[in-house]
């Protein structure tokens, strides 16, 4: 069984691989499944969300009442939709190491499966600086776009979140590589290390359900070994 000093160990590895291999404009996609390719929802084979401006309209139309701030253009409304987990034409990255670590560890229907972490450029992408000038699904760019998603938000805000907005033509058209996998076994134990350096679930998520569930999870530890402890001992003969 995995140790807490096993996790402080692979983040330790990790942070020694970032030394060596982390570059100036690096972002970082953290996860679960290490099979799985760096590809936007929408393009996962199933079509359901938002891959069109018909679905689009769509969503704003029926979440404008849950939007505070409400968003001022198509993308802004693309990125709600994306960090409330519609699948979107978006890909999510981070500039925080750590933070993809995390993602790469946290998805409970994983957890038997590595993990890893995927590394690419800024520089790989078009930075969208004036995304009101975007039309979010025109197939006729020349590579992806890239959007500082940070104050779109609180989610990607937590997330120091960066997302390439693609098209069918263009998921594959930038270099980006592996850069650590997270075996299955020291998922928990890393995850564990993680949220004594700040990075966790609920900070991270900005979910207030998740929090629920991470102090159900507490206490029930805590119940569990106080009825341990409280088992008598056996009579001596």
């Amino acid at each position: 069984m995995a140790s807490m000093a096993d996790g402080w160990k692979l983040i330790r590895d990790y942070m020694d691989r970032l030394a060596f291999e982390g570059k100036k404009n690096a972002i970082y996609r953290g996860q679960a499944n290490y099979e799985w390719e760096p590809i936007p929802s929408w393009f996962r084979g199933r079509w359901l969300g938002i891959g069109n401006q018909h679905r689009l309209d769509e969503w704003k139309w029926r979440a404008a009442r849950f939007a505070s701030p409400t968003p001022t253009d198509d993308i802004e409304w693309l990125v709600l939709a994306q960090h409330f987990g519609l699948p979107t034409t978006l890909l999510d990255w981070t500039t925080s190491p750590l933070i993809a670590l995390f993602f790469a560890c946290d998805d409970k229907a994983m957890i038997d499966q590595d993990g890893c972490v995927w590394i690419t450029s800024i520089n790989q992408f078009e930075k969208a600086h004036h995304t009101l000038t975007i039309s979010p699904f025109a197939a006729n760019r020349s590579k992806p776009f890239i959007i500082n998603a940070v104050g779109k938000n609180v989610r990607s805000t937590a997330q120091d979140s960066m997302l390439t907005l693609h098209t069918e033509n263009d998921i594959n058209s930038y270099n980006r590589r592996r850069l650590f996998t997270v075996p299955a076994s020291l998922k928990a134990v890393t995850l564990n290390q993680l949220e004594k350096l700040g990075i966790a679930g609920d900070r991270l998520l900005y979910d207030i359900g998740h929090l629920v569930e991470t102090l159900k999870t507490e206490q029930l530890g805590r119940s569990l070994t106080l009825t341990l402890t409280d088992v008598p001992e056996p009579p001596t003969a």
